[in-house]
């Protein structure tokens, strides 16, 4: 039982990359869409989606610990 709370514990790296690559994916999108060069905004939007993979991360341990 304490691997798969280990596990659980150990995804908030792996929420900061997914919304980097969810940002990523937005950014090329975007630009793939509208045909603007989109290129000096991939630092901004790979950041925001860090951003919010962490939040997402923060929200979901606050919300186990209310619920145990």
């Amino acid at each position: 039982m304490e691997k798969a709370e280990k596990k659980k514990e150990s995804l908030t790296a792996f929420s900061a990359i997914a919304g980097g690559v969810a940002g990523w994916t937005g950014n090329t999108s975007l630009s793939m869409l509208t045909e603007v060069d989109m290129t000096p905004y991939y630092f901004i939007s790979i950041t925001l989606g860090v951003i919010m993979g962490l939040l997402w991360d923060i929200a979901h341990k606050l919300n186990k610990d209310v619920e145990a």
